[in-house]
C-alpha cells in the first residue's frame, strides 16, 4: 500500500522556497523553519526533511566538481604536490548551485552564488597548498 502524501507538491515547493529565501535574507535567524512551518501549516520535521533532501540533491554535484577542480590544473593536467599554481578565477573554479523551486532571479541569489563560488575556489587553493606542505614535510623528514 503506497504512502499517502499529507502535503501537496505546491505546499512543499513554496515552503521550501520560503525557507531558502529567508535563510539568504536573514542568515542569523534560527527560527526560520519553525516560523515557515507555522505559516504554511506543515510539520517542522517534514519541512526539515524537504530542506535536507533539497540540499542533498544540490550539494553533491558542487562538491564533486570542486574536488575535481582541486585535483586538476587549468589545462586539465593533474596537479603535482608542491607544484606552483596560480589562483583560478572564482567563477571558473566552482559550479553554480541549483535553484530552489519557485525562486526568482533576485540579485541576492546571484550574490550568494558568487560568494559560494569564491569560497569553493579558496577551499580548492587551500587543499593544493596543504598537499604542497605535506610533500615538503615528507622531503624534510626523509633527510
Amino acid at each position: 500500500m503506497p504512502f499517502e502524501q499529507k502535503y501537496t507538491d505546491e505546499t512543499r515547493e513554496k515552503s521550501l522556497a520560503r525557507v531558502l529565501e529567508r535563510r539568504e535574507a536573514e542568515p542569523g535567524n534560527r527560527a526560520i523553519i519553525r516560523e515557515t512551518a507555522e505559516e504554511f501549516e506543515v510539520g517542522e520535521q517534514s519541512l526539515r526533511g524537504w530542506i535536507r533532501a533539497w540540499e542533498k540533491a544540490n550539494a553533491p554535484a558542487a562538491s564533486v566538481i570542486a574536488e575535481e577542480a582541486a585535483d586538476t590544473a587549468e589545462d586539465g593536467s593533474p596537479v603535482q604536490a608542491g607544484a606552483d599554481q596560480q589562483d583560478e578565477p572564482a567563477a571558473s573554479a566552482a559550479p553554480r548551485r541549483g535553484r530552489p523551486p519557485g525562486s526568482g532571479n533576485g540579485s541576492g541569489s546571484q550574490a550568494t552564488a558568487e560568494r559560494v563560488a569564491e569560497l569553493e575556489a579558496e577551499v580548492a587553493k587551500l587543499r593544493r597548498d596543504r598537499e604542497a606542505l605535506k610533500a615538503a614535510i615528507g622531503v624534510l623528514v626523509a633527510d
